[in-house]
């Protein structure tokens, strides 16, 4: 046998045919692909709605967080929110003959500014300064009376381009090195001119020490914007400020404007000038994401003092130390912006995994068009990489066309957030290219009958583990969010939570339903009727488990019920915190409120209780050595307990605070405890200890205070202390609005009265506030919509089935159109079966989320705001989801018998 030559296959040919197979199979799957346009456009459109949504929000968020930010900053004025530094002396001049004295300091604030990091250089706008010789009386040359003034000469370069002149003309800058006192020329505000009793053509004599100076009126002015940020630096170059001492006449302070030119000729006052440097703050250049980077580094430019050359009579050498409220303002708007970003985040964590779901389904509806030709192809020899990589890249084509539409217009529309925007879009292009392979080759692989409830034991026992790891790393992601510190924000572990609880609330669902329909089954046997015995049957032998519109319905009850929760605890966290600013039912405030004023808000109608704060005076206090200002504040413990019932951070009420012992008790603020060693201070020789302390209550200022009882008060200020606030307790029933009006009324001029609803209304009106309630509903509109969509996806995937079923039916006498019950039973009992585990889900969920989220920031208080469920909240989720589940069923009965 071994000498019998026999002629072997040779592998070209062979070759040959299995490569051609494999082309074949190739062609074919490309020509699928061609086929089911109706499911691709499906899926493209349901991409680009859901890219486009999720591009979207991060601009939104970053418009809220930025709208936040500015409002925060929006409360203060120029003069506040301006880095501004102001040091004693004249700033040098240039030495060059012939050039603008103001080139040398202009020249360094534009060096200390173009020094400056980003993005703080590019919200400060260019620096300005001007020079002002202290204020100092003005008396006419010919002696006539005048109101008692002090007049302060400016010298600004930037002033004439403010200012429109309406009698006279601008200053010219003259000499002052004329022998004698020599005469400036100065323009003053028309009020100015009024209020000093200063005509045009007068000359007046300011009284500077070492040599005097004569102001020649030639000029009075108006301003071009009042609303110019420059005023706010020197406000009474527009309105004259007036001091006024014990009850002597009002002291009028203006400022009058000097040439500018005369920085290079006011030597001889140099000792009695300040130079002031000033940066505007371009709140409208602020964004939100940067507002905590530019609050560090405007701390850190405030610490660091700058250098500016100044004429000054000394040998100190003084520097440019700038100051801003605006640190504190932009901090305190970008944690609310953040803690509102937050809440978006978790927010939508549940309308994003139904959508991403949502378009795995229209992947799989995809797939199921394209398992006969990859049975085929199979057939044909086709590899299994190959095939992946085919259906993948369909898939991913679709998805990415989708994704890319919906980023375009979502960027047209809104903006774009940078990486932010782009991810869900991804997700998006990403999601069908692995649904629709998986889906494909694993329904060409199956032999099992599903459709009539068949599963092998490997089926059965791959999809325990499947559900069994879902769960145990579901529990572990719970687990972990649980014990994490509260109030810590957002976290990767955060995040996942929710979906951790959809997963398990899914799993739960999912294996209730096969037992809860055999007992239907059972039950509803015994009853007559085609679609007795048919309608749990084929729901209970439906081709796949509703995945989807189990978890659309399961996100749609607990974003519901964790809307309504989240709203509730926000807004009582807004009536508590507006009842601890308030102090009281009504707070009372004006410059003097004496005691018949005071007899007569007791007795107006709806109040119940009255306690006034008899004294709050700021007096010198020592600690061991130590000096101090202090404000005194002085109550009845009784009158004040009376008004302070259920009100958030109440003043402490010590035993013995009503007692004048030795030494005496007192409440002191917490910054203030801190400050003093031993919890002791001594004021006009009384002693008082620290039995209490407090951060802040509505009536003390923010730092540095004591409260005493009123017999204390008198051993250290005497008997009779200056009233200034009282607090109302209402009687039931009573108007807060009405009282409050009334109150500030029988006080007259100068007083308000403030209520918690007023003070509720502001903060509800912060832009992070409205925002996180927009999210809210938004969230709930969407998650609407996309339960519609996937029982519509559901029902649309049965359809052949159930159509040759209907026909089936219609032949053995069933009437036609009668496709409701059919279509009810196959979706009815998973959503049905959802609403229980949604509204446990949903109870769970804030209790998961809202910890981890400081609510503080945008509610205001000083404590979490306690989770708060409204008793009606339950019954208000279930009827609106069993009301939408039945429009869904309802509309869709047609719809779901047209395979696409």
């Amino acid at each position: 046998m071994r000498g019998i030559g026999l002629p072997r296959a040779t592998p070209g040919p062979a070759s040959a045919a299995d490569r051609g197979r494999r082309v074949g199979s190739v062609r074919l799957a490309l020509r699928a692909a061609s086929t089911a346009p109706a499911v691709s456009l499906v899926v493209v459109v349901l991409a680009a709605v859901i890219a486009m949504a999720g591009a979207a929000v991060p601009s939104l968020v970053d418009a809220a967080r930025t709208a936040t930010v500015r409002a925060a900053l929006g409360g203060l004025s120029h003069a506040a929110l301006d880095p501004t530094a102001t040091m004693q002396g004249a700033a040098s001049v240039d030495s060059a003959a012939g050039a603008d004295p103001w080139t040398s300091a202009a020249t360094t604030i534009r060096d200390i500014h173009r020094g400056l990091p980003q993005p703080l250089r590019s919200v400060l706008g260019a620096p300005q300064a001007f020079v002002v010789l202290d204020g100092e009386g003005s008396t006419p040359v010919e002696h006539a009376a005048v109101p008692a003034n002090r007049v302060e000469v400016a010298f600004d370069p930037g002033y004439a381009d403010r200012i429109r002149i309406v009698e006279g003309h601008l200053p010219e800058p003259g000499r002052l090195d004329a022998p004698g006192d020599p005469v400036v020329q100065v323009v003053i505000s028309t009020q100015a001119s009024d209020e000093l009793a200063w005509p045009v053509g007068q000359q007046r004599v300011l009284g500077f020490t070492g040599r005097g100076m004569i102001a020649d009126l030639v000029g009075v002015y108006e301003a071009r914007d009042a609303d110019d940020p420059a005023w706010t630096h020197r406000p009474t170059g527009l309105h004259p400020s007036a001091d006024q001492i014990g009850i002597s006449d009002p002291i009028h302070l203006a400022t009058a404007y000097a040439a500018p030119q005369l920085l290079s000729a006011i030597d001889d006052w140099a000792d009695q000038a300040s130079t002031t440097v000033w940066m505007p703050l371009r709140t409208e250049a602020v964004a939100g994401g940067q507002a905590g980077q530019i609050a560090a580094q405007l701390r850190g430019f405030s610490a660091t003092p700058q250098q500016l050359s100044v004429r000054l009579g000394s040998f100190y050498d003084p520097a440019l130390t700038f100051v801003s409220a605006a640190p504190a303002a932009l901090q305190a708007g970008a944690g609310r912006a953040e803690a509102m970003a937050a809440v978006v985040t978790l927010v939508a964590i549940g309308p994003l995994t139904v959508a991403v779901v949502a378009i795995a389904m229209a992947g799989r509806m995809l797939a199921s068009r394209r398992v006969g030709s990859v049975r085929t192809a199979r057939a044909r020899g086709a590899s299994i990489p190959l095939l992946v990589s085919l259906l993948a890249g369909e898939g991913l084509v679709l998805g990415a066309v989708g994704a890319l539409a919906g980023a375009v217009l979502a960027q047209a529309a809104w903006g774009w957030a940078g990486a932010a925007s782009a991810l869900v879009p991804v997700l998006v292009a990403l999601t069908p290219a692995v649904a629709v392979p998986s889906a494909a080759l694993n329904a060409a692989g199956r032999t099992a009958r599903i459709d009539l409830g068949v599963a092998d034991r490997a089926t059965r026992r791959r999809r325990l583990l499947v559900e069994a790891a879902v769960v145990a790393v579901a529990a572990a992601v719970i687990a972990v969010a649980l014990i994490r510190p509260q109030a810590t924000g957002i976290t990767p572990v955060l995040l996942a939570a929710p979906v951790a609880l959809f997963a398990i609330a899914c799993v739960i669902v999912l294996r209730l339903i096969p037992p809860v329909l055999t007992a239907v089954e059972a039950f509803v046997a015994r009853g007559s009727g085609v679609m007795a015995l048919l309608g749990p049957a084929r729901a209970r032998r439906g081709r796949t488990l509703p995945l989807a519109a189990v978890l659309a319905a399961l996100v749609c009850v607990t974003t519901a019920l964790f809307a309504g929760i989240a709203t509730a605890t926000i807004t009582a966290g807004v009536q508590a915190a507006a009842r601890g600013q308030t102090g009281a039912d009504v707070r009372v405030t004006a410059p003097v409120i004496d005691a018949g004023a005071v007899t007569a808000l007791r007795g107006l109608p709806g109040v119940q209780a009255a306690a006034p704060i008899y004294a709050d005076v700021q007096l010198p206090a020592s600690a061991k050595g130590s000096w101090t200002t202090v404000t005194l504040l002085s109550v009845d413990p009784a009158e004040l307990a009376a008004v302070q019932r259920d009100v958030p951070d109440a003043l402490p009420l010590p035993a013995g605070l009503a007692a004048s012992g030795d030494p005496a008790v007192a409440v002191a603020s917490s910054g203030l405890a801190a400050a003093v060693p031993g919890g002791e201070l001594t004021m006009h020789g009384v002693t008082v200890r620290f039995a209490a302390t407090a951060q802040t209550v509505a009536f003390a200022p923010p730092t540095r205070w004591i409260a005493v009882g009123r017999a204390t008060a008198e051993r250290i200020l005497g008997p009779a202390p200056t009233t200034r606030t009282v607090l109302l307790e209402l009687a039931p029933g009573a108007d807060a609005a009405e009282v409050a009006a009334s109150a500030a009324a029988l006080i007259g001029d100068g007083a308000t009265a403030i209520v918690p609803a007023g003070v509720a209304a502001g903060i509800a009106a912060d832009p992070a506030l409205r925002a996180v309630r927009a999210a809210l509903v938004a969230a709930l509109a969407v998650v609407t919509l996309l339960l519609v969509l996937a029982v519509a996806m559901t029902l649309l995937r049965g359809a052949p089935a159930r159509g040759r079923m209907l026909g089936l039916l219609a032949a053995m006498g069933y009437p036609r159109g009668r496709e409701l019950p059919l279509v009810a039973w196959e979706v009815s009992p998973a959503l049905l079966l959802s609403l229980p585990v949604g509204i446990a889900a949903g109870f769970a969920l804030p209790a998961l989320l809202l910890p981890a989220i400081d609510l503080t920031r945008f509610v205001g208080g000083r404590g979490q705001p306690p989770i708060t469920v409204p008793e009606w909240l339950p019954m208000v989720a279930a009827g609106g989801f069993v009301l939408i589940a039945v429009v869904a069923v309802g509309s869709e009965d047609k719809v779901a018998t047209m395979p696409l």
